[in-house]
């Protein structure tokens, strides 16, 4: 294990409020581990079968003047509660039903289970998870593999497919963008047609997405096979956040010791990486025990630290506050600004 600072103050356990928990616990969207539902289900049974709809802008003026702008639309949820305004006839919103029926074609053609289903931004982000079927495991550590449906009420987001590898011990995630993204799109976007050019399509995602997790298990069994030090767990860190500061770093015996003496961007995620790796998390003067980090099945090797970071990004960075930042960073982007996809490449060079 990495070398730990002696604590004589009390460390109490870190109240697990993961967003993305596949285990139920602690999960505050919907679960449907084992139910067998298709996406339609998943989705009525979550509530999230709420229409949008364009409405024309609507103001008071100084005159006390009800004016309609015949121009200007705001996209409107169950004809009460406005998502975005500023919007124009050439959007065209995609219904969560419409969507939805998409996934159950998966479902049927492909033998899908739809287990997860999340709503954030205030309901402008829509997300259904479906189990794909891929699976491994390094060691007792297992990793599954989901396509992951998104759906947006922005304005400007169109619906997508990606497909994601999620750690059950951790709920970590690692998303792929699948090829021909943009084509896809495009194809679901105004009207789906339930043709075979739809059927190629479906059977072509699912193998991208397997394919996915079986690259994702190369690169797993990659970083599990190289064991690190302490100074190189830290220095995996210090390169995935900002690689300026790694001199200063060095300079200072890249040890635990070096966060009293180097500042800069990045600090406070390379500090709770280090944290997560040894299973601790500081906050307002506080050491608090992390619960369900993977750590357990895992030794110390770039696998682990890669995770770290995985984790810092999955549930903890922003903080308790900020779960919807967390969310749009987990289902749209690899983390923020696509962090987990440099983390990866970057253990992959150490290797």
């Amino acid at each position: 294990m990495a070398e730990m600072r002696n604590m004589s103050k009390k460390i109490e356990n870190f109240e697990w409020t993961s967003l993305l928990d596949l285990s139920g616990k602690g999960l505050s969207q919907f679960n449907a581990v084992g139910q067998d539902m298709n996406c339609s289900q998943l989705m009525r049974n979550a509530e999230l079968d709420f229409t949008v709809e364009l409405k024309p802008v609507e103001f008071t003026n100084d005159s006390g003047q009800k004016i309609v702008n015949k121009k200007l639309k705001s996209l409107v949820k169950n004809d009460e509660e406005v998502l975005v305004s500023g919007l124009t006839d050439q959007y065209h919103p995609m219904q969560n039903e419409s969507l939805a029926r998409l996934g159950d074609h998966f479902a049927e053609k492909a033998n899908l289970s739809f287990e997860h289903c999340f709503s954030y931004d205030n309901s402008k982000a829509i997300t259904f998870l479906a189990n794909t079927g891929g699976s491994f495991n390094i060691g007792d550590d297992q990793v599954n593999n989901y396509l992951m449906f998104n759906n947006f009420h922005t304005g400007r987001d169109k619906s997508k497919i990606n497909t994601t590898n999620i750690s059950i011990w951790c709920s970590n995630t690692f998303m792929t963008a699948l090829r021909d993204t943009e084509q896809f799109m495009i194809a679901i976007t105004h009207r789906v047609e339930f043709n075979n050019d739809l059927e190629q399509l479906v059977k072509s995602k699912i193998d991208q997405a397997l394919q996915s997790n079986e690259e994702y298990k190369e690169q797993a069994i990659t970083l599990n096979g190289k064991q690190i030090t302490e100074s190189e767990m830290l220095k995996y860190f210090v390169l995935v956040y900002n690689p300026q500061l790694v001199k200063e770093f060095e300079k200072a015996g890249m040890t635990h010791k070096a966060f009293n003496d180097v500042t800069g961007s990045g600090m406070t995620q390379i500090k709770r990486c280090y944290g997560v790796y040894n299973d601790i998390f500081e906050s307002n003067g506080k050491t608090y025990k992390l619960q369900n980090t993977g750590n357990a099945v895992r030794s110390d090797t770039l696998w682990k630290a890669f995770n770290s970071v995985t984790y810092n990004e999955d549930h903890l960075r922003g903080g308790s506050d900020n779960g919807d930042s967390r969310l749009k960073n987990t289902f749209t982007m690899n983390g923020a600004d696509n962090i987990k996809t440099r983390a990866m490449s970057t253990a992959l060079e150490l290797v």
